[in-house]
């Protein structure tokens, strides 16, 4: 398809000086990587029309003058809302054009809508405190890995780190949400000191917040290779294990104009994700029988 590109020059990160069209040719080079990820999962758009100096919307419902080769799907109970999909790099690249820089998606996709495929724990760290992501997102591998489900990370561009497992898509929101949050309440018993699942942070005193509300339907978490609404371009990034120890990282350490080097480097550490996902049924059996006969 062709996308008529308009307004590239204008710039969108002022502090870096990066335009709209660099951001458009970035999403268009990261396509491939980016779109296993994006395809059929219903879309939430951040937009910026402006700079992101000047502020943002979300936009979930696919507006009429979309073409029609962008595709959409149908949901909610009591609210039926059209999202749009990302499904190619065509639909990419015009959403860059309409300023739509960061893309949060739901955890399931457009087949199964009510079966996630991706348990997702967002770390939320007390300012200043990455070296307890660190430490967190390793014990949430730990017991990933005792429950038989694969652990891959990402930057989230913002705050703190997202540990998620790709999960086959046969259990329901309800099951992968419990499984979720139980998990969250073992390693909280494991660990009472460093994590907890208190929502105010007045009552966190000093504890890494341990974020399962993704796990829900409706709920969205921001893409693989998002750009960030924030100063200094920052990337939501898939990043290796071996790079979580690194003292030079950081939550939005790795910058849009970092990406390419890094795959050319490195090349997608979340290029497996599929290869074995989990089962959120499983898990479940495992963590019953793990907390029935502790250690």
């Amino acid at each position: 398809m062709e996308v008529r590109l308009t307004h590239v020059e204008r710039v969108v990160f002022p502090d870096v000086g990066i335009t709209k069209g660099e951001i458009i040719a970035y999403y268009r080079d990261v396509a491939d990587v980016m779109l296993p990820e994006l395809r059929g999962r219903p879309l939430t758009i951040e937009r910026f029309t402006k700079s992101i100096e000047q502020g943002g919307f979300y936009q979930k419902h696919a507006q009429k003058h979309y073409p029609d080769w962008i595709e959409r799907v149908s949901l909610g109970s009591k609210t039926i809302v059209a999202y749009p999909l990302c499904d190619t790099r065509d639909a990419l690249v015009y959403f860059a054009n309409q300023g739509g820089f960061v893309f949060h998606v739901w955890t399931s996709r457009r087949e199964a809508p009510q079966f996630p495929d991706l348990l997702v724990f967002d770390l939320d760290p007390p300012e200043g405190g990455f070296d307890q992501v660190r430490a967190a997102a390793h014990l949430v591998r730990e017991v990933l890995d005792e429950l038989g489900l694969p652990a891959f990370v990402k930057t989230t561009g913002s705050k703190g780190l997202h540990v998620v497992a790709p999960l086959d898509p046969h259990a329901s929101f309800d099951t992968v949400g419990k499984l979720g949050n139980q998990i969250a309440a073992l390693l909280c018993q494991r660990h009472p000191d460093a994590l907890t699942t208190e929502f105010y942070k007045k009552d966190r005193r000093g504890r890494l917040f341990l974020d399962t509300m993704r796990n829900a339907p409706g709920a969205t978490v921001v893409a693989p290779y998002s750009l960030r609404g924030k100063p200094g371009a920052p990337i939501s990034a898939p990043i290796d294990w071996d790079e979580v120890d690194d003292p030079a990282l950081a939550a939005d350490g790795i910058r849009m104009r970092d990406v390419r080097a890094r795959l050319d480097r490195r090349g997608d550490p979340w290029r497996d994700l599929r290869a074995e996902p989990g089962s959120a049924d499983d898990a479940a059996r495992r963590l019953a029988a793990l907390v029935s006969s502790p250690p």
